[in-house]
């Protein structure tokens, strides 16, 4: 089962794996370098509180996009550009609970051939199963 930590303090984290999930309808120009941003600053604020507590280092970035409708070519972009930079610090990025719109987008703009597509899956709980 999977929450959010903050609302369910009793529920523990799996070592190695990050969650994130993008809480906007849209992936599109108007927000897509923010949350790139974002996420970037966020594994990073996480692999540095790993270094000082001593837990184990982000092998997994879980991407959740349930609520992305839509997405665009900036969004396509921001995506890319994210997983590249993951791939750089030796983190996997596994996108999950897309919407069949964009999954045909991803799939036209051939970005599932760049990020892989046995990284896309249908549930958290796949995406765990499967890379961990």
């Amino acid at each position: 089962m999977f929450c959010e930590v903050v609302q369910y303090l009793m529920a523990s984290k799996t070592p190695g794996l990050l969650t994130l999930g993008i809480n906007s309808s849209l992936l599109c120009f108007a927000n897509a370098n923010f949350l790139r941003e974002r996420i970037t600053r966020l594994v990073t604020e996480y692999e540095n509180g790993a270094e000082e507590t001593g837990n184990d280092r982000i092998q997994i970035l879980i991407l959740d996009m349930t609520n992305v409708l839509n997405i665009d070519t900036s969004g396509f972009l921001a995506l890319e550009e994210l997983h590249t930079n993951l791939v750089s610090r030796g983190i996997k990025l596994a996108i999950v609970n897309l919407r069949w719109q964009v999954i045909r987008k991803l799939k036209l703009s051939k970005l599932v051939e760049k990020i892989e597509a046995d990284c896309i899956f249908l549930t958290v709980a796949e995406a765990v199963d499967a890379c961990h």
